[in-house]
């Protein structure tokens, strides 16, 4: 699926806001520090929406991914579950199970699961036993109760689990593997460029050549492409509007 290139964001800016080259927004600078601040922004608002709207679950696209992880057993009644390194949003999570035991989703990775070693996945009746159950999250204020509590206590059929600082609890204890689905943070987009001397001649300005091997695009779909134009635009107004008042009032002073 085709995301959303820096350069192509670039001269669409320029079009809307009819602004030159190198001129008041710069790209390695101004543009390129307001675009990487909006698409953390979008991010958060988006992840915020995620659960209820499906145009902010389409938006993220490039962001949601899932991993079979295993659950380390505890001295309490709960398995224990640490976040992947790339964790930026929780999106959701699940189990996999065939009669008492818990199995990595052979959908998520191919089934790959760091640490898992079970023969039993070659063999075709284990995909034709398996169940599939996803994981309610609990308000930590609620998770003692919940795991007493006399006939809403978690199973497989009905598993829970509560973040309790930086790894989240899961019951019931029997659960030793969960696909977690979660939000990667956005990594920075970098505008690389070359500058072609100015014709001494003709008077023509220096041009921006776009160097597209150095560069890094943007992780999102382009029908998010006018979301960052209007927040652009909304900057670059800001910015020459304050550019204008500084040199006015300079020559004010002057004066």
């Amino acid at each position: 699926m085709e995301k959303l290139g820096i350069y192509d964001l670039w001269l669409s800016f320029q079009t809307t806001v009819n602004t030159f080259q190198g001129g008041w927004y710069r790209p390695q600078t101004d543009f390129i520090q307001k675009v990487n601040d909006i698409q953390m922004a979008l991010w958060v608002k988006w992840t915020n929406e995620a659960e209820k709207s499906q145009q902010a679950r389409d938006n993220l696209i490039f962001f949601l991914k899932s991993k079979n992880i295993i659950a380390k057993q505890s001295k309490g009644n709960f398995s224990i579950v640490d976040p992947p390194a790339d964790y930026g949003r929780f999106g959701s999570m699940s189990i996999v199970f065939s009669g008492e035991n818990t199995y990595p989703n052979p959908e998520v990775d191919r089934g790959v699961c760091d640490g898992w070693e079970d023969k039993q996945m070659e063999a075709e009746k284990y995909y034709n036993s398996l169940v599939y159950s996803d994981v309610k999250l609990i308000d930590n204020d609620k998770w003692s109760a919940c795991l007493q509590h006399l006939t809403k206590m978690p199973t497989l059929n009905k598993p829970k689990a509560t973040q309790i600082n930086e790894q989240w609890q899961v019951a019931p204890r029997g659960v030793s593997v969960v696909v977690f689905s979660y939000y990667i943070q956005p990594s920075p987009a970098v505008f690389a460029y070359t500058i072609a001397a100015g014709n001494r001649q003709t008077g023509a300005g220096a041009q921006i050549i776009f160097d597209k091997n150095q560069s890094v695009d943007l992780s999102w779909p382009p029908t998010v492409k006018n979301e960052f134009i209007v927040r652009l635009g909304e900057a670059y107004g800001l910015f020459t509007r304050e550019q204008f008042l500084t040199q006015y009032n300079g020559q004010k002073a002057v004066a």
